[in-house]
């Protein structure tokens, strides 16, 4: 995959977003570390070779990955040729729950990071997954585990897209003592969200990051 070819996709498919009303079941459960269950939405094109990169789609936090399965982005990520994966969080939809507050898991690198590390693992065990060419789609928490991901080799990331990420909770959930540099990412935010703040963290977040970058700020 050359650098940053899944966030351009992603990029112009962001840029016209639709809903659909079919929904298939493609439903899956991926088992933690620390055993909690998350459920995911798997789905490739059955006529697809082998060796397909990936994208995993993170929800923002209080949502669920059904905010991602009403899009055209995901048919349209499936007919490009990448196989898709939608989970939920732990603590939000049909995923299992842990101890610990809602706060504390947008924070502690011992809690949503193994969900993601455990989606990582189920889709390099995939024998039609190529493991090199693993990209990550966040919103909110999700933006702020991909750039923490990103930033981490244990993670092997290959790109990511960050919709509103913030920069202390992407270094809290990395669970790094060292400034985190993120790597081969695409930053979307937007001027009113947070009175600007999103945008301040959008610029912190691509003034560390490292390789291939790009960021989109939105009115």
């Amino acid at each position: 995959m050359k650098q940053l070819l899944i966030l351009s996709i992603l990029f112009f498919s962001l840029s016209s977003l639709k809903s659909q009303n079919k929904q298939s079941d493609n439903t899956i459960i991926i088992t933690t570390k620390d055993g909690v269950k998350i459920s995911a939405f798997y789905k490739y094109k059955k006529t697809q070779l082998a060796f397909m990169p990936a994208v995993i789609l993170i929800h923002q936090g209080g949502s669920s990955k059904k905010e991602w399965l009403a899009l055209a982005l995901l048919s349209k990520l499936i007919e490009e040729g990448y196989a898709v994966l939608a989970y939920d969080v732990r603590q939000h939809g049909a995923s299992g729950k842990d101890k610990g507050t809602l706060y504390d898991l947008f924070n502690n690198p011992n809690r949503a990071p193994l969900d993601l590390l455990a989606v990582i693992a189920f889709l390099k065990k995939e024998k039609n997954i190529d493991s090199n060419r693993i990209g990550i789609l966040g919103a909110s928490i999700g933006a702020n585990l991909a750039c923490a991901a990103s930033a981490s080799d244990k993670y092997t990331i290959k790109s990511i897209v960050s919709l509103s990420a913030k920069t202390d909770a992407v270094q809290n959930l990395s669970g790094l003592k060292e400034i985190i540099h993120p790597k081969n990412a695409f930053y979307i935010a937007s001027k009113g969200d947070q009175k600007g703040m999103r945008v301040q963290w959008a610029k912190e977040l691509y003034n560390l990051t490292t390789d291939a970058k790009q960021i989109k700020i939105v009115a």
